[in-house]
């Protein structure tokens, strides 16, 4: 016993006094990898051999001149049974414990992602649930940096009545969804802030090829830069400054000038994202929009400016999935449509990424939200629907999985036909749908279903027709048969 007894102390000795030898938080205890091959990586003694090793699954590489190395485990098989995960270089050994192998999703955007289970409708229901050992959430600390970070702040947790309550709510119920149908561990990495803006999570020069953004890191930079002036200058007044109140009042407008915000130019990805780059997988969901709804058709090149780079920087286009804005505000009930409906406008614009950016996805929730509160409190549906779509577009295990579209429009007389990409049926009385009149007024259209095809009527020779076309609307159009998946927002004309 005693010359394995000081082996250890060994090991532990000199990982806490060398040093050298260091992964990043998310290969920690608990951890769920990539299945397939699975990326593993950090930094050692330069020119040292690195040698990786879970279960019978064995890698080795060697350290460059930066210290930095990376080896990928081969064909690893999805399994719940924890294994240890153990890298060694020299004398120094790292472990990380109950390591196990399946899906490994990153959950990222705003409050909506971040909203914890406890807040939610499903709250009891997923305290009840026993202890999943092949559902596991790693949350990673509000960290914005002014420069990428080398790691996280964060632990991996398995999903159990003691841990539900304070996980992503949206996450979890796609990654219990996933794993239903799968059978497979499902892993999530959930990085969010609430109020963040999508600018705020991607690299520096993300809209080097977009047209519409010259000159936008300049600008970015020169905002930065001003706040900093704005501060100093803050801070000077504040020396000198004898009255308490007025004092009171420029620290707490100092402190809305800290030089790092989580709405800083690329800050959330410096420390949020960024140090995650290179850890395998599958894919993401994201669940954002609120903030950007101000600029609904910019939202375009900012979010699908934000998703290529993600691509680049993970050197794969990985499946990246939109939660398209539930409603929220309500309608004026004398109009037919809003136009200027600036959330209608995002979701369109959220459509608009899914069919140009690739990777990029969206699932449909319409018929969901609250009409005064901007965090809706069921996000079960969100998160189910976001795994519908990944399992029909990502692992190929459901035949449908994304909501309706509309293929094809043409005015007949004096009706409007929409014809949807499969059945579907009319709910709710058929209401959500607006005609533009000859007289450029809009008007409630009255709809019939049949089949695959819509007819909306109400005005003569209508110009266009819109349905749910508001930032609340009414909603009507759902696909036929047992899935009953809302068909997103539409108008003829743009």
């Amino acid at each position: 016993m005693l010359p394995r007894l000081a082996f250890l102390v060994l090991c532990c000795s000199a990982l806490v006094s060398a040093g050298e030898l260091k992964l990043i938080s998310l290969f920690s205890d608990h951890a769920v990898l990539q299945a397939g091959d699975a990326a593993v990586f950090g930094k050692a003694h330069p020119g040292s051999k690195v040698s990786v090793k879970l279960g019978s699954v064995e890698a080795t590489t060697t350290a460059g001149a930066d210290g930095k190395w990376r080896a990928s485990l081969a064909g690893l098989k999805p399994t719940e049974q924890g294994q240890d995960l153990i890298v060694s270089s020299g004398e120094e050994v790292f472990t990380a414990h109950d390591v196990i192998v399946g899906e490994v999703w990153i959950g990222s955007g705003q409050s909506n992602m971040d909203w914890v289970v406890k807040n939610t409708t499903a709250a009891a229901d997923a305290k009840s649930r026993p202890a999943d050992a092949g559902l596991r959430v790693f949350t990673v600390a509000r960290t914005p940096k002014a420069e990428p970070a080398d790691d996280v702040q964060g632990v991996w947790k398995l999903a159990a009545p003691d841990t539900v309550e304070g996980l992503t709510a949206t996450g979890l119920f796609f990654a219990r969804e996933l794993r239903a149908n799968i059978k497979q561990p499902v892993g999530v990495i959930h990085t969010s802030i609430g109020g963040t803006r999508a600018e705020a999570w991607g690299p520096k020069g993300m809209y080097a090829d977009v047209a519409d953004a010259k000159d936008f890191d300049a600008k970015e930079t020169a905002a930065i830069k001003a706040r900093a002036v704005a501060l100093e200058k803050l801070q000077a007044r504040l020396k000198s400054e004898k009255d308490k109140t007025v004092a009171a009042k420029l620290r707490q407008d100092a402190g809305r000038l800290a030089p790092v915000w989580s709405n800083g130019p690329h800050m959330n990805w410096n420390g949020m994202v960024a140090p995650l780059v290179g850890y395998s997988v599958r894919g993401a969901i994201w669940y954002q929009g609120e903030s950007n709804a101000g600029q609904p058709e910019a939202y375009k090149w900012v979010l699908g400016s934000m998703i290529k780079s993600w691509h680049k920087a993970w050197g794969q286009e990985f499946p990246f999935i939109i939660v398209q804005l539930p409603r929220f505000q309500a309608r004026k009930p004398d109009l037919a449509v809003e136009v200027d409906a600036s959330w209608s406008r995002l979701r369109e614009s959220m459509e608009w990424i899914a069919d140009n950016v690739p990777g990029a996805m969206q699932s449909v929730n319409i018929d969901l939200g609250e009409e005064k509160d901007i965090h809706p409190k069921d996000k079960l549906p969100v998160g189910e629907r976001l795994a519908y779509v990944a399992l029909q577009r990502v692992y190929k295990a459901r035949p449908v999985g994304e909501a309706p579209r509309v293929v094809k429009a043409e005015r007949q007389g004096d009706a409007f036909v929409l014809t949807y990409d499969r059945p579907v049926v009319l709910k709710n009385d058929g209401k959500g749908f607006g005609l533009l009149g000859a007289d450029d007024k809009w008007a409630f259209g009255q709809a019939k279903a049949d089949g695959a095809t819509v007819t909306v009527t109400g005005v003569k020779a209508p110009k266009e027709v819109r349905y749910a076309w508001a930032n609340f609307p009414e909603v009507s159009v759902y696909s036929a048969g047992a899935d009953a998946l809302p068909a997103g927002p539409y108008r003829s004309s743009k």
